[in-house]
Formats: C-alpha cells, sequence, structure tokens
C-alpha cells in the first residue's frame, strides 16, 4: 500500500479547505458592511470650501492709488508731459451730480476731495466717481484746520477715510488740509495713514466767485504741465464754476494737454 494520499482525495480535500477560506471571507465582508462606519478624512484632506469673505482677495482699487509717493505732500507733477489734474474740493453737493455730468461728456477724469460728513446720503455720487474712472480723497470730516494735528484733528482725517470705505469700499490714498494749512507734523501724521498731502499749483479762487470768464481766464493763464487745477464743487454757489468748465477743458485739449487724476500724475513723478 503506497504511503501517499490517493491523488483524487487531495484534490478533494484541497478544494474544501478553499470553499471554507472563502465563506470566512465572506462573511468579514458582511459584518464590516453591517456594521462598521466610515471614518472621516482628516480635516485637511477635505474638499476646501469658499474661503469667509474677509479672506478674499479684494477688488484692486482705482488705478493710481498704489503708487509709492517719492514725498509727503505735493503741488504739482512731472513737467515732462502735457497732463494736468482738475481736482474739485468741498463735496459732494447737488453741483457735483452736474459736474460728474459734463466730465462724463468730455470723457475727463478728476479728483474728488471729499468732506466726510457730507458722504451720508450722497453715496451714490461717490460709487459714480469710481464708476466714471474719477478718483476720490481725503478733505477732513468737516473743513477744519488739520495743522496741529491734535487728536480732534486726526480724527478729522479718520472719520473721512471710514466714511468713504463705507460708502465705496475705496480707501484714499490723497488728503487735502482745509486752507491749503499744513505742517511737518501734519505731513508726519498722514505718512502713518499712507496718505499724501496735496496741494495745487493753479488757483482761480472760485469760491470768491469772481465770474465764469475770470475763472476760466485764471486757470487759462496758470496751467503748465504737471499742474495741479483747484476747483470746488462744494462750499456755497458753484454755478459759475460749472459754466466755466467747458471752456477751460476744451482749451486745454486743444493746447494739447491730457486730462488724469492726481493718482495718476504723480505715477510718473
Amino acid at each position: 500500500m503506497s504511503p501517499h494520499p490517493h491523488p483524487r482525495r487531495r484534490r478533494l480535500a484541497f478544494a474544501a479547505f478553499v470553499c471554507v477560506v472563502a465563506g470566512v471571507l465572506m462573511a468579514m465582508v458582511i459584518a464590516g458592511e453591517a456594521g462598521v462606519t466610515a471614518t472621516p478624512a482628516p480635516a485637511s484632506t477635505r474638499a476646501a470650501g469658499p474661503l469667509p469673505l474677509a479672506a478674499e482677495q479684494q477688488p484692486a482699487p482705482p488705478r493710481g492709488c498704489r503708487y509709492r509717493p517719492r514725498t509727503t505732500s505735493v503741488r504739482s507733477g512731472p513737467a515732462g508731459r502735457r497732463r494736468v489734474a482738475l481736482t474739485f474740493d468741498d463735496g459732494p453737493t447737488s453741483y457735483t451730480s452736474r459736474i460728474l455730468d459734463l466730465l462724463e461728456g468730455e470723457r475727463v477724469p478728476a479728483t474728488f476731495f471729499v468732506v466726510g460728513r457730507k458722504v451720508a446720503g450722497r453715496e451714490d455720487l461717490l460709487l459714480r466717481m469710481l464708476r466714471d474712472g474719477h478718483m476720490i480723497a481725503n478733505h477732513s470730516y468737516a473743513h477744519v484746520d488739520l495743522s496741529k494735528a491734535s487728536a480732534a484733528a486726526l480724527r478729522q482725517i479718520d472719520d473721512t477715510q471710514d466714511a468713504i470705505k463705507a460708502a465705496t469700499g475705496f480707501t484714499p490714498c490723497l488728503l487735502r488740509p482745509p486752507y491749503g494749512r499744513t505742517s511737518r507734523k501734519l505731513l508726519g501724521a498722514l505718512a502713518r495713514r499712507h496718505l499724501t498731502g496735496t496741494l495745487w499749483s493753479v488757483n482761480p479762487r472760485d469760491f470768491l466767485r469772481p465770474g465764469t470768464a475770470a475763472i476760466s481766464q485764471r486757470v487759462l493763464d496758470g496751467v503748465r504741465p504737471g499742474s495741479i487745477i483747484l476747483a470746488h464743487d462744494g462750499g456755497g454757489d458753484r454755478s459759475q464754476t460749472v459754466a466755466a468748465l467747458p471752456s477751460i477743458i476744451a482749451t486745454l485739449k486743444a493746447r494739447g494737454y491730457t486730462f488724469v487724476t492726481v493718482t495718476e500724475l504723480l505715477v510718473s513723478a
């Protein structure tokens, strides 16, 4: 008798073993599906959802407001190109909308130095300024002398920044001190706030209402390449200023000048 099992018996034994193993494995799979809960993936591997609004990249500011000033105060821009900046103080008021209409028709950008306390109720005018390509700047909250840079004066600056930002989402980078009164202390405070003090090189004294022809002639006589022109859209009756603008714009264009915002003027400084 052979000491080895018969080949047929070996095959049957192997087949039985395979069936047993397969049955055990199947039972384990069924039990796992019925009673085991999937483990959550670690937080770092989950799909990222939208970031909170505060963490999202904010819209870019209007062109020119990211320039790096070389000085804390300016009166004019570079004289190498025939470019000028038209600026308006003391608004927004009812005259502002008339000026915006006129500038839109002439395709002329300007810079508006806004009084903070006048923003409420006129937010639409500020939004239109930005939409039309103009620049908004700070002119204090209540048109007061800022030159002593006292705590109260600095609040005037900060409150105006806050009012403009709340109305438009835009933070100005220019400030014109009321009455043109400034000081080293004020300029230092402006620099810490990333603001450039902005004066002017052409002043037609339109706030005195000398007449439409006088306003126009004073501007045209004073303009040079790089000029910053001072005018007013608030602080009183500004109908003469509005009436003078078409002549000023048409004549300067005929002389080969291009109108830009103050920040655009200073980019090439």
